[in-house]
């Protein structure tokens, strides 16, 4: 806590952070297989879904049409699907227009956002999400249109665990690193604000089965159950 009393600057992580991650990656790939298998077990699939996005994500540094594609092939095999079958769900999937575009902010994210940037706090966008996604999240989400700067996959070569991202929005807000805070709630939020030099927040949230025990080994400045106790760290 008190290496946190200097800290002006907060940069944000988006899916799972300030968006429901699960709604935007998840659902698509719901809605298509109810359509083909009404009767599959939805309980068993949210499990094998969930574990292999959380994973991917964990470690996947490339496009994120692969992460798409990738996710769906290991869950089709964990769930046992036929090829034919995959094939129907990705017709369906390419062909539906909310699909990956459905950026729903968790709850209770819009009014601490708008608490902190009346306090005075410097607030930046880190995602490893596309230009168009935070477009689409800009709209569901409208105080990303007041941050200091938002930096995505497409402003730097390399993303997140690498600290690319936040050593650039360092460098175009003139901020030390060591007065900004990355707050983030996978592995590789964490990865890159050591390697930038920032301090460094965790909000378990939803994903925490996935993410806690690797998150714990990295030790961060800090780590959060919600994404409003930052209230209560940065008065």
């Amino acid at each position: 806590m008190e290496s946190l009393k200097k800290v002006d600057t907060l940069f944000f992580d988006m899916d799972g952070t300030l968006t429901d991650l699960w709604k935007r990656y998840r659902d698509p790939f719901y809605r298509a297989l109810n359509k083909i298998k009404p009767n599959h077990d939805k309980k068993r699939l949210q499990e094998v879904f969930e574990k292999t996005l959380a994973e991917f994500l964990k470690t996947f540094e490339g496009k994120s049409r692969l992460i798409r594609l990738k996710l769906f092939r290991k869950s089709r095999k964990e769930m046992g699907g036929s090829l034919i079958d995959s094939f129907r769900i990705m017709k369906i999937v390419l062909s539906d227009p909310m699909a990956f575009r459905n950026v729903e902010p968790i709850e209770g994210v819009r009014s601490t956002l708008e608490i902190l940037q009346k306090r005075g706090y410097g607030l930046a966008l880190v995602t490893n999400a596309s230009d168009k996604t935070v477009d689409v999240a800009k709209e569901k989400l409208k105080i990303l249109k007041s941050f200091d700067i938002l930096v995505t996959r497409n402003t730097v070569k390399r993303i997140k665990p690498h600290p690319d991202a936040l050593l650039y929005v360092c460098e175009q807000l003139g901020k030390d690193p060591r007065m900004c805070a990355m707050i983030g709630d996978f592995p590789q939020d964490i990865k890159a604000g050591k390697a930038a030099g920032t301090k460094t927040i965790a909000i378990l949230g939803d994903n925490r089965k996935y993410t806690e025990e690797e998150i714990r080994s990295l030790n961060p400045d800090l780590v959060l159950e919600s994404f409003q106790e930052l209230l209560q760290i940065f008065p």
